[in-house]
């Protein structure tokens, strides 16, 4: 009896083996398949393959170098996890016969892209046209209009870490597929976005004869330390306090979205004012009927259209009512202006507004006279003027306060250099 216990244990202990082996070797596959097929756009890099019996498989240490922008970003571990290890097992061939999986989760850990790269900066470029969107992220502050990199910069960011997951999940029978994206980002806040799909077929191929529709939409932010740093930002930059800022901000926004079209009610922006007092939650969920015209709500009544998208707003726990809008003809009133809350030098400068551009290391004596922000390798960010480059040093004058200070950097230690033109 205890020889064939003892088999029985072997031959367990053999089948784990040769699955975590299997795992390794299928993860590794597709992880090499991956840096050969993404080679022409990108660098991929990894240290190590992880995985569990649980229905985990991961991957650490990854790096990803992107040529095209200059930049990279960096993940500490990234995970794929199912409900099991059967689920795990069966992944690729629910994939080769054309059917969703049921259930995934990719759980990212230590994900961290510099706030000074091209890719931040190529997202946060000022849009040509302005639209909803960017008319409730512009803000009043100074001659800035939109938060940049610049901005970020001046406000303590260096590098945005995030952990984060993103999920869904299929339930074939009541035809329903949820995604989920949940990300705390380091002295930002902690996000959540929710969508289901009603009326969602197994295979993807009937989507185009049979179209899903969106069942719900939830937004969510907690902790909203970057709106607390905005507003602190901002009131600087505009020499107001703290009170003063949160009419001026709720004014900019009544103004970028009646340039929209869209007024809101009075009491929806009052309780949008204490938000901005005090951002600890904000919750927005979207109910939507059946058959709701997406591309076409513009051309119905106000009331339609809360009836239609059957809206619901949380802020810092406690339900805001009624929520209620009006069309306005954005030719009737003054678009916002936020140099108006500026000192008149500041609106003379608005027209030019500063443009910053890299250039290499190795070309800083030409800029000598010029304004110049440094980064350095270990995130250290520095703005001055530049005298010159001596010794494999560079000069430059840093203010602080109302006074400056000459100081040097080590041309070894500056990674990226940008030249204000």
């Amino acid at each position: 009896m205890s020889k064939l216990i003892k088999w029985g244990l072997l031959a367990i202990l053999t089948v784990a083996v040769l699955i975590k082996v299997s795992l390794w070797l299928s993860v590794r596959s597709i992880m090499n398949e991956a840096i050969e097929q993404m080679a022409p756009m990108m660098r991929l890099s990894y240290e190590g393959i992880t995985s569990s019996f649980d229905g985990r498989v991961g991957i650490e240490g990854i790096r990803v170098d992107i040529p095209m922008f200059r930049d990279q970003f960096r993940i500490a571990h990234a995970e794929l996890q199912f409900k099991g290890l059967r689920d795990l097992l069966s992944f690729k061939e629910r994939l080769e016969q054309g059917k969703f999986p049921e259930q995934m989760a990719v759980n990212i850990r230590g994900f961290e892209l510099d706030v000074h790269g091209p890719f931040m900066e190529m997202i946060h470029q000022a849009p040509q046209q302005p639209d909803l969107q960017t008319a409730i992220s512009s803000v009043a502050c100074g001659s800035s209009r939109q938060i940049g990199v610049d901005e970020l910069l001046e406000m303590g960011y260096r590098t945005l870490e995030t952990d984060g997951q993103f999920s869904y999940l299929f339930q074939p029978g009541a035809q329903k597929l949820t995604f989920t994206l949940n990300a705390d980002t380091r002295d930002m806040g902690d996000y959540r976005v929710s969508f289901a799909l009603a009326n969602m077929s197994e295979k993807p191929g009937d989507l185009r004869v049979n179209p899903p529709r969106i069942a719900s939409i939830t937004l969510e932010i907690n902790d909203n330390q970057y709106q607390r740093k905005v507003n602190d930002y901002c009131a600087g930059k505009l020499g107001q306090s703290a009170e003063e800022y949160l009419q001026t901000s709720v004014d900019h926004l009544d103004g970028a979205l009646r340039a929209q079209r869209i007024a809101l009610a009075p009491a929806l922006l009052e309780s949008l004012k204490g938000y901005y007092r005090d951002p600890q939650a904000l919750r927005m969920e979207l109910l939507p009927t059946e058959g709701v015209a997406w591309n076409g709500l513009q051309f119905f009544e106000p009331e339609d259209v809360i009836a239609m998208l059957r809206p619901v707003l949380l802020i810092n726990q406690q339900a805001v009512e009624p929520l209620a809008f009006s069309w306005v003809d954005p030719q009737a009133v003054a678009a916002p202006e936020p140099d108006e809350l500026v000192r008149a030098q500041e609106q003379e400068q608005e027209d030019v507004g500063p443009r910053y551009e890299f250039v290499s290391v190795a070309s800083l004596p030409s800029h000598a006279g010029k304004r110049l922000q440094f980064i350095t390798h270990d995130g250290t960010y520095y703005q001055g003027v530049l005298h010159k480059v001596e010794n494999g040093r560079a000069f430059l004058s840093v203010q602080f306060g109302s006074g400056s200070a000459e100081m040097f950097l080590r041309l070894k230690k500056i990674d990226k250099v940008r030249v204000l033109f």
